[in-house]
């Protein structure tokens, strides 16, 4: 997706031709070096060209995330587009997505290319307008260079320092993003947006007790019943990422429990907009969560019965010749669920199906999402539950589906409204909704229990087939040794890449076992935050003792270093409470063994599944033991690793690009569809 765009009045020559040529090729270490060329070129720093250029190569930085170094470059230039209203279109017209198209980019273009007058009101003015089409293009880095030129006019605004922190988290940097709700709230202590940022960095660390706290002043400092109704169910609902034990989880539970059993005290206009949602992490927790799921379900539509609202073109289907399907999501982009979907919404038989795509506020625009927007229509939707139900009634959907429902609030929420006659769900949450109008769970057989439909709201679906179609991983870039990775170059590395809030607490008996079993052995894990890695480290403590120092905690990495690093592991470790599903398919994709055990619910299944397609058992264990020695043995024992490498290397393509599942899936629609005419 191309972001920028030079000024229109002429085309460039020299070094700014070349700096946008590399920015529109994505080679941004070369577009900033000639940016850099270009402004070093120009006579003075208030000229268009190197205004430009500026603009240019803080965007090229934050591209590459340097966004330290973007500061620079974007400071000079606003410096200089203050003192002339020429220079000041360079800074409005450089800045629009190329990709937007239609009316609102023509405003947009209007509005600012107009002569700018020099007071700061009006530069303001288009400045947030720009961030908004930037953030509606679902353009994080131009969105974040806008809001740092807002702050350099004015560094006091909360608003703004509140909107950093959000636009930072959505870059999943909590650190940066809690920084400046701080100094929001040092402007003024009793800024509720700037609490709730706090809050929400808390929940996600899974720091029960300060939700509680920042929900606690918040319930107090507000004088709308709803907001205080909503910081309480927050306190009570918030579930720590990192258990200690089961008595941690049933206190947690229980608290949530009570509360849904009490019933609101008041009701929600919107509870999307009073930052309300699924209970993410009770899922994490090793139970039936069936009976908690409806009991959510329950309370909000107690408290908004409007969720439950029913489009007009239910009660009746006009003849058609196509079945017109749609999908709600948030992660129609490179994101796990898109990776899992993607093949679906590509291979979709458009000879039987009209296929729509609805995105919920705050989605990701990148190359994913620009080919599936290529092959169905997409439709943003607006954040506002009721214009958004709107829109998506409007399309007069024969059969509406999520890929996932438990992650994205928005989606959550839609999911209550009957706007189709048939509304299924499939596993990219892999636990039940307990949302009245979902009406199918696709599921797979292989990955299910014998007695699965006992855990679900929904009618359970089996299918055959994986119901995934996707491409398979593919290595790149330059080789990358075990120090590149920050794995110790001579000892076995035992790999968990799983999110820690996966790992549950009855697993650390499973690590036991494999360091008294390899005493040289390491095992690595991949950070979540700094208060769910210390809570983590030191669970595991009680387990391990002076063993915690085998124990290794890696930083996040991007996803292609993440495929290197399931490479360079020895043997990959699997969670029985949560078994992986991209992970392990990436990790049979560059050939690495992945050890087994199968859990009680399918959410801790997804390897059995993709076992049992390879036909290879030998990596599969039913105890800590068994999981200990066959790790082990992958290490140590060259010709038993050397099996199941090879069993891998034969048999893995069967797992990718499955479009026999596609087929299956359109066949459960319709027969399902059909049966409720």
């Amino acid at each position: 997706m191309n972001t920028a765009l030079p000024s229109e009045s002429e085309p460039r020559t020299g070094p700014l031709s070349e700096a946008w040529a590399h920015f529109d090729r994505k080679n941004w270490p070369a577009a900033a070096a000639m940016f850099e060329a270009a402004a070093r070129s120009s006579s003075t720093e208030t000229t268009a060209e190197s205004i430009e250029a500026a603009f240019g190569l803080a965007h090229a930085y934050a591209r590459q995330g340097n966004y330290a170094a973007a500061k620079e470059p974007l400071d000079r230039a606003l410096t200089a587009a203050w003192g002339s209203p020429e220079t000041r279109q360079v800074l409005t017209r450089a800045w629009i997505p190329r990709s937007l198209s239609g009316h609102a980019l023509n405003a947009a273009k209007a509005s600012l290319a107009e002569p700018a007058r020099a007071h700061r009101p009006e530069l303001i003015e288009r400045l947030r307008t720009l961030a908004l089409i930037y953030e509606t293009a679902g353009d994080l880095a131009g969105t974040l260079l806008v809001y740092y030129a807002l702050r350099a006019i004015d560094p006091h605004d909360t608003a703004v320092l509140v909107k950093m922190g959000r636009l930072w988290m959505m870059a999943q940097d909590n650190a940066k993003a809690a920084s400046f709700f701080q100094k929001a709230l040092a402007r003024d202590p009793h800024l509720l947006p700037a609490m709730d940022g706090l809050a929400d960095i808390a929940w996600i660390d899974g720091d029960v007790q300060n939700v509680r706290d920042l929900m606690a002043r918040r319930a107090e400092l507000s004088s709308d019943p709803a907001e205080r109704a909503a910081a309480l169910f927050k306190a009570a609902a918030t579930q720590p990422a990192v258990a200690f034990d089961e008595s941690e989880i049933e206190s947690a539970r229980s608290r949530f429990t009570k509360m849904l059993v009490a019933g609101p005290t008041t009701s929600f206009a919107d509870p999307w907009k009073l930052a309300l949602g699924p209970n993410f992490y009770v899922n994490y927790q090793g139970r039936n969560d069936r009976d908690l799921q409806v009991a959510t379900a329950a309370y909000y539509l107690a408290a908004t019965p409007s969720l439950g609202e029913v489009a007009p073109h239910i009660r009746r289907r006009a003849a058609a010749s196509k079945y017109r399907i749609g999908m709600v999501s948030n992660y129609f982009s490179g994101h796990t669920i898109g990776y899992l979907n993607r093949g679906l919404i590509l291979d979709l038989d458009r000879r039987r199906f009209e296929v729509v795509l609805f995105r919920t506020p705050g989605s990701r625009f990148d190359e994913t999402t620009q080919e599936m927007a290529a092959s169905a229509r997409m439709i943003d939707l607006p954040p506002d539950l009721p214009a958004a139900r709107r829109i998506i009634a409007e399309a007069e959907l024969d059969i509406l589906h999520y890929p996932e429902i438990g992650m994205d609030y928005f989606s959550y929420f839609l999911a209550f409204a009957r706007l189709a006659k048939l509304q299924t769900v499939s596993w990219g949450h892999p636990v039940t909704t307990g949302i009245p109008n979902i009406d199918m769970f696709l599921s797979v057989d292989t990955m299910e229990p014998p007695d699965a439909a006992a855990q679900y709201s929904e009618r359970l679906i089996r299918l055959r087939g994986l119901s995934i179609s996707v491409a398979r991983p593919v290595l790149a870039g330059t080789a990358m040794t075990r120090s590149d990775l920050g794995l110790e170059a001579n000892r076995p590395a035992y790999v968990c890449a799983q999110s820690l809030y996966k790992i549950h607490h009855s697993f650390d008996d499973t690590l036991r076992h494999i360091v008294n079993l390899d005493r040289d052995g390491l095992i690595y894990f991949i950070s979540h935050s700094a208060h769910a890695d210390e809570r983590f480290r030191e669970r595991l403590k009680r387990q391990l003792g002076d063993d915690i120092q085998r124990i290794r905690l890696l930083p996040r990495v991007t996803p292609q270093k993440f495929l290197h690093l399931l490479q360079a592991a020895d043997v990959l470790l699997d969670v029985p409470h949560w078994s992986g599903g991209r992970t392990s398919l990436e990790g049979f994709a560059v050939g690495t063994p992945i050890v087994h055990q199968p859990g009680a619910y399918m959410r801790g299944r997804h390897t059995l599944a993709f076992y049992r397609r390879m036909e290879i058992t030998g990596t599969v264990v039913d105890g800590p033991a068994a999981y200990a020695e066959t790790a082990a043995r992958l290490v140590h024992d060259r010709m038993f690793r050397g099996e199941i490498r090879g069993q891998i290397a034969a048999n893995s393509d069967r797992l990718f690009n499955d479009r026999e599942s596609v087929r299956e899936i359109e066949s459960a629609w319709v027969d399902a569809f059909e049966s409720i005419q």
